[in-house]
């Protein structure tokens, strides 16, 4: 049986409080497999669910880094994956693609929601492209923020800005470049190789600083990162789902940051929704963290028009 278990009063009378106040309460839902979901609600609009990435990251680091701005504008739904940051781990082991899409519709459901837009952020937007795809009634427009929705291609970004960035040697060149090798074990190994010369951010961030504040978060305690393990196992996480995009009819808005190179400066071109517009931002893969103003002019009004 499904539940919501509460963490703080006054959860059913959100409805009822004024637009100027800002509104902010968490709570767990339960899914129908019985797994505990950490949701937080912020702000008083229309509803926003929030598709962290990682993969198998959490909402944490978009709300602390900056991405609460707008919910000056918006309710964001602020929801950890099952097995990341606060939510529980599955008994049952389904860290499916199938399931986990399934969560965010159950707990759509369950906050009595007959629709909500969609904001995602990097791996989220495997996820998000999913999620409309097979519940596209649910969905009234969606954002994608420096999304992915191939991680071989993205993979290949980073592996080659990371080759540029050791100096374009030729050792790097016939190691990282060779498809006899699994991308995804180059993809880890260029990441390894450039944290080692403290030069790992680059492919994320404009400042080192920004990396070190995000690490900070992410070694709290209190933090669980088991589906970033589980992942691995399930081959439907690693489709192109760029083919899938153009079956996915809601309006999307794009925002592509022009030095992400984690997911691709390019990677746009890999999406096909009918009903779609790619806005450029100078910065990184953490805009709402290093051009956070930039970002919320590019996005609210987009978010203001579906209200």
């Amino acid at each position: 049986m499904r539940k919501i278990i509460l963490c703080t009063a006054g959860i059913f009378f959100s409805n009822l409080v004024p637009a100027q106040f800002h509104f902010t309460d968490s709570l767990y839902i339960t899914t129908s497999d019985s797994v505990k979901l950490f949701v937080k609600r912020s702000g008083t609009g229309y509803p926003v669910l929030f598709i962290h990435g990682g993969p198998g990251s959490n909402s944490y680091y978009f709300e602390k880094e900056g991405g609460d701005v707008f919910s000056k504008d918006v309710q964001l739904i602020y929801l950890d994956q099952r097995g990341c940051g606060r939510s529980d781990t599955a008994e049952n082991n389904d860290y499916s693609l199938e399931r986990v899409v399934k969560d965010f519709d159950e707990v759509r459901q369950q906050l009595h929601f007959p629709q909500w837009m969609v904001m995602a952020h990097s791996f989220g937007g495997i996820l998000a492209t999913e999620y409309a795809y097979e519940y596209g009634p649910s969905i009234r427009a969606m954002v994608y923020l420096n999304c992915t929705v191939n991680l071989t291609a993205s993979a290949e970004s980073g592996i080659k800005k990371g080759v540029e960035l050791l100096g374009n040697n030729q050792a790097d060149k016939k190691y990282f470049f060779n498809d006899s090798i699994s991308i995804f074990q180059r993809w880890g190994d260029i990441f390894n190789r450039l944290q080692k010369e403290s030069i790992v951010y680059k492919l994320m961030f404009d400042k080192k600083k920004s990396r070190d504040y995000d690490d900070s978060l992410m070694s709290l305690p209190f933090l669980k990162f088991v589906f970033a393990q589980k992942l691995w196992s399930y081959p439907e996480y690693f489709r192109d789902f760029s083919q899938k995009t153009s079956g996915i009819h809601c309006p999307v808005l794009i925002i592509s940051g022009t030095r992400d190179y984690t997911i691709g400066v390019d990677h746009y071109k890999l999406m096909h929704f009918p009903d779609s517009k790619v806005k450029f931002e100078e910065g990184g893969h953490a805009l709402y963290l290093e051009h956070n103003k930039a970002l919320y002019r590019a996005v609210a009004p987009f978010l203001r028009k579906f209200h």
